[in-house]
């Protein structure tokens, strides 16, 4: 049984989902990291905490910033035929 996927129009959010929780998985893990200087409970405990808080900016930020990204981009970028 194939997995059921989301209408092409969902795309819209589930891009800006999935890269903001992966970037700011990582930014919050490597910034944690720097100020805490160890790999302690302590750690996993802040960056969780720092990663989610991000996260929630980073998200709505993402999707209300796409358009006028993607029209620099275009601005920038040549499309091939």
């Amino acid at each position: 049984m194939r997995p059921r996927k989301l209408p092409s129009h969902y795309g819209r959010y589930v891009m800006p989902l999935i890269l903001t929780f992966l970037m700011t998985f990582a930014v919050a893990g490597i910034s944690t990291w720097i100020a805490v200087k160890s790999l302690s409970a302590f750690f996993l405990e802040s960056w969780m905490k720092s990663w989610m808080v991000s996260w929630v900016i980073a998200f709505p930020a993402m999707v209300m910033l796409m358009p006028l990204t993607q029209r620099i981009v275009a601005l920038i970028v040549r499309k091939d035929p």
